[in-house]
């Protein structure tokens, strides 16, 4: 009765792996949705459907605008992953393993199309340079210091966001807000903490690394502290604080020149 039992465990065994050695089609799966038509086809219908699917789906992590935030700027051509309408469908229905959900399967074909599409649009309507004089906002950038926190092209010092491809990462809205409000929308690994050992002056910085016995914090002087954990009297997480002045006093021309300097540097040297 036993070897019977074994004989037909074995014997599912075997049909499963028959099964999964099919092609894909003869297992009941089908290859998946190739793009029907050019996203430039959308009529209003479906580039509702995809804003709405858009601001479910994508707008945490790129932003309502799609001028970026968690994730990069929508306001481009195109992209590194997705360098025509066919790549760009394809990414919003798979994702990016480990990086960015695919929703292909939740929305299936046709609403993954309409998302693709409404990304397509933003992309054509925020992909020109914002106006402003490019060469002034250089000199802006200069003038303000502001490569004593930010490194572009290699030059500067690594306290703030590296800007060399900024214009690439964020959308000008996004920018701009940046540089009136930098405590709106704080990047990633750059949360501001306070720490106080039991003896001595409290140390105000961005927090580099944290784990159960060091935190490394960097002060606005550009010093590296190692501090352990089991040696700190207070340990505070700011959240929502940023330790970039705020640029809101700018000329409004300064502002809107600084802004579309930023914008164009996209990794060149």
């Amino acid at each position: 009765m036993a070897s019977l039992i074994v004989r037909r465990r074995m014997a599912r065994v075997i049909a499963a792996l028959a099964v999964c050695a099919l092609p894909a089609t003869a297992r009941g799966q089908y290859p998946a949705p190739a793009l029907e038509r050019p996203l430039a086809e959308a009529g209003a219908g479906d580039l509702a459907e995809g804003k709405r699917l858009y601001n479910a789906q994508c707008a945490l992590c790129h932003g309502i605008d799609g001028g970026g935030g968690y994730g990069p700027s929508l306001l481009r051509p195109t992209f590194a992953r997705a360098a025509d309408d066919a790549g760009l469908f394809t990414l919003v229905r798979t994702g990016i393993p480990g990086v960015m959900p695919g929703f292909g399967d939740a929305n299936g074909p046709r609403r993954s199309w309409q998302l693709a599409a409404f990304v397509r649009s933003m992309t054509r309507a925020g992909g020109a340079t914002p106006p402003g004089d490019v060469a002034h906002g250089r000199v802006v950038y200069q003038a303000r210091g502001c490569a004593n926190c930010h490194v572009l092209g290699g030059d500067g010092r690594a306290f703030g966001p590296d800007l060399t491809a900024i214009g690439l990462q964020r959308g000008p809205a996004y920018l701009r807000q940046a540089l009136v409000e930098p405590a709106a929308r704080v990047p990633d690994g750059h949360v501001v903490v306070t720490a106080r050992a039991k003896t001595g002056p409290a140390i105000r910085g961005v927090r580099l690394s944290e784990d159960a016995f060091w935190v490394h914090v960097r002060d606005a002087g550009g010093r590296l502290h190692a501090l352990r954990v089991s040696e700190l009297a207070e340990f505070r997480r700011e959240a929502g604080a940023s330790l970039m002045p705020a640029y809101g006093t700018l000329a409004a021309a300064d502002l809107d020149d600084l802004v579309a300097y930023l914008s164009t540097l996209r990794g060149q040297r």
